[in-house]
């Protein structure tokens, strides 16, 4: 068995592990199908030689559908480079976990500091090298909303991959189509009065 076999299989374990943890931990068994995500052009162009290079270039990631107030009027959105509106969120790092993540990058990307309520849903990311090589990493997305902070779009050079372009409070009624996971989203937000 070659190393690369053997640090993507101590990987699909931890991932599994993981996930496990964080499902008990937070009472959820909601999952999602696999997301097939790379390769990146700022990602080495083959599985790392060892599971800690794997986590210290790419763990996995987490998110958060963040609310602005805890009452779930209105949630902030964040618009990627890559067109899109999505909830805050980005690549685990080292050996950060998924939630401590979530609440980082809603922070770097909005300006608002999360507190976590809820686990929206759980999932695999496999991440595929240049060579073809794949990797199983885990995937997170939670619930929380604002404590503190003000509405602001991250400021970063213009060439780091996760910079987002703007940043947005949206309503059940103005939620964009072109929105990631907007069914569950729109799930979570009150239903429109028509009255």
């Amino acid at each position: 068995m070659t190393d690369t076999s053997q640090v993507q299989q101590r990987l699909e374990r931890r991932t599994a592990s993981s996930l496990n943890d964080l499902r008990e931990a937070w009472g959820t068994m909601r999952t999602i199908d696999p997301v097939d995500y790379g390769p990146l052009p700022w990602y080495p162009d083959s599985v790392p030689d060892s599971v800690e290079e794997q986590l210290d270039t790419f763990a996995g990631i987490a998110s958060v559908v963040t609310f602005y107030t805890d009452a779930h009027e209105e949630t902030v959105l964040v618009y990627n480079r890559s067109g899109y509106w999505e909830p805050p969120g980005g690549a685990i790092e080292g050996r950060h976990l998924p939630a401590e993540t979530a609440v980082w990058e809603a922070e770097e990307e909005t300006g608002l500091d999360v507190e976590l309520t809820d686990l929206l849903y759980t999932g695999e990311v496999h991440y595929e090298y240049d060579d073809g090589g794949t990797v199983v990493l885990p995937l997170a997305a939670f619930v929380g909303h604002r404590t503190a902070g003000t509405l602001r779009v991250e400021r970063e050079r213009n060439d780091h991959p996760g910079v987002c372009r703007g940043v947005g409070l949206f309503g059940p009624d103005v939620l964009p189509e072109n929105c990631r996971d907007r069914e569950k989203i729109l799930g979570l937000l009150p239903e429109q009065d028509v009255t």
